[in-house]
């Protein structure tokens, strides 16, 4: 069956996801496909007071579950099932993330939901396997240092990747015994919400994992501000990850973790096979339309190779197939914004003037 889908057909989970429940609100930023454009939802956005509901109802499935403090081989064998159900929705999960993302609908059907699923298996299976350790004493002592886990955890993630990049957060907090408080991208909010209702359908207790929508400046901040938060996990640029450590600073310090923007070039010498070489390039240039930590946009190239190499990378862009995200068939993304496109357009400008 084709996996090629009418845009505007698709059903949306639009709301927040708080102790189980699709909590429906106004929306406040309008959302526009990154395909064609089209204005097609709004995102609302969590104040301070629906996020210390979001947080005070983790703390409570936390309590009422014992999540924490139940045998780890239980939360390995919830986070199975969550997986499983993963892989069975796969087919509605890409087509609600391909509405609004950057992700063509063939590529996550066949590629993130899968690896998704297998990240959260992955982490189940540490809940047994990471623990504390005895530390070397004297006969008349003991020492033991203990791994306990943090509590609630706030977590917000990007853009490019919503569902795969959700899996990295949510997997290991979970296993380790910790609820989650996630905020995702305003521009990809609901596969989100879609990922952590099926959590609820495979057995993880309600309110384990709640998802508030918003922007960065008013929910990101009443966040990782929040005093009930334990830990921060934190993917986007560097200017928003200082942000947040301004932030926890000054309401209360607690352990970060920050996956912040940057790209390392691509290194090519004379002695290298340039076919594969080129491949490679391409491979990584056009995935996501180079919208990835790790496209490896820039290239450091052994001159005397330069021009081969440059030629044979064209000549494999060329055959890569660009359309809109809900076509099976689609190899080439669209930019995610307006914005994000005129910041493109404005580095190649640049790189044109500069000699490029």
């Amino acid at each position: 069956m084709s996996l090629s889908f009418d845009p505007d057909t698709i059903s949306l989970p639009v709301g927040h996801f708080i102790d189980g429940e699709l909590i429906s609100a106004e929306g406040a930023i309008e959302m526009r496909r990154p395909s064609d454009g089209k204005s097609y939802a709004a995102c609302p956005v969590a104040g301070a007071h629906l996020v210390n509901r979001a947080v005070e109802s983790a703390k409570a499935a936390l309590k009422a579950s014992n999540w924490g403090g139940v045998r780890p081989r239980e939360r390995t064998r919830a986070l199975h099932a969550w997986a499983d159900l993963m892989e069975a929705e796969a087919e509605t999960l890409a087509r609600i993330e391909a509405l609004s993302s950057t992700r063509p609908v063939g590529q996550l059907a066949a590629g993130d939901i899968a690896v998704t699923a297998e990240q959260i298996r992955f982490f189940a299976e540490f809940a047994d396997k990471e623990g504390s350790e005895l530390a070397p004493t004297d006969d008349a002592s003991f020492g033991m240092i203990m791994s306990e886990p943090y509590g609630v955890v706030a977590a917000i993630t990007p853009w490019n990747f919503p569902i795969s990049m959700a899996g990295w957060k949510l997997g290991p907090a979970l296993a380790a015994g910790n609820a989650v408080v996630l905020k995702p991208s305003e521009m990809t909010p609901f596969s989100t919400v879609y990922l952590a209702q099926l959590a609820v359908r495979a057995g993880l207790p309600a309110g384990l994992i709640n998802v508030v929508l918003g922007d960065g400046p008013t929910t990101g901040t009443a966040l990782t501000g929040h005093p009930e938060i334990a830990k921060v996990s934190f993917t986007g640029s560097t200017r928003a990850g200082s942000a947040i450590m301004e932030n926890v600073a000054r309401t209360g310090l607690k352990p970060m973790t920050l996956e912040l923007g940057g790209k390392s070039p691509q290194l090519v010498f004379a002695d290298a096979d340039l076919d594969k070489a080129a491949a490679a390039i391409a491979g990584s240039v056009t995935f996501n339309a180079g919208q990835a930590c790790v496209a490896g946009t820039r290239l450091i190239v052994e001159k005397s190779v330069a021009g081969r190499l440059t030629a044979s990378i064209l000549e494999k862009m060329k055959a890569v197939r660009s359309g809109p995200t809900w076509d099976e068939t689609t190899q080439y993304s669209p930019i995610i914004s307006e914005r994000q496109r005129g910041r493109v357009d404005a580095i190649v400008r640049a790189a044109v003037e500069a000699g490029g």
